[in-house]
């Protein structure tokens, strides 16, 4: 049964569905050491994108990595949340096989954004050094 005075129904409004989503976002930053260190990483990639000149291009291919990052980070949490949710913390081969999977996506989603950051970056830094 709903806690009196906690919504159960729908979100009635686009400012209420906004409130709720930067809720999480704001849960995930706090609890996630894995997100916050992301975010981290991703100021460094666009502070390193400005200084070496990085290109219209360059931007849209480190923008849709960092943001697919964030984003597998994100199902990654939702995931082994509602995992933890269902099996109340208990071990479960199924439980853990799910988890893994759900990891696995992260990581690759991770060695994708490093391969685009050596495809940008390294003719960036070529050019900065030897021009």
């Amino acid at each position: 049964m709903a806690s009196p005075g906690k919504q159960t129904s729908k979100n009635h409004t686009f400012a209420q569905s906004l409130r709720h989503a930067w809720s999480g976002v704001r849960i995930a930053l706090r609890e996630e050491r894995n997100l916050r260190r992301d975010a981290a990483g991703a100021v460094l990639v666009i502070i390193a994108a400005i200084l070496l000149h990085a290109q219209r291009t360059d931007w849209l291919w480190l923008a849709a990595a960092i943001w697919l990052v964030i984003f597998a980070e994100l199902g990654n949490t939702l995931i082994e949340s509602l995992v933890d949710f269902v099996t109340h913390g208990t071990f479960s081969p199924q439980a853990k096989k799910i988890k893994d999977l759900s990891a696995g996506v992260v990581l690759l989603t991770a060695f994708f954004a490093v391969v685009v950051g050596a495809l940008v970056f390294v003719p960036l830094l070529w050019t900065c050094l030897f021009n």
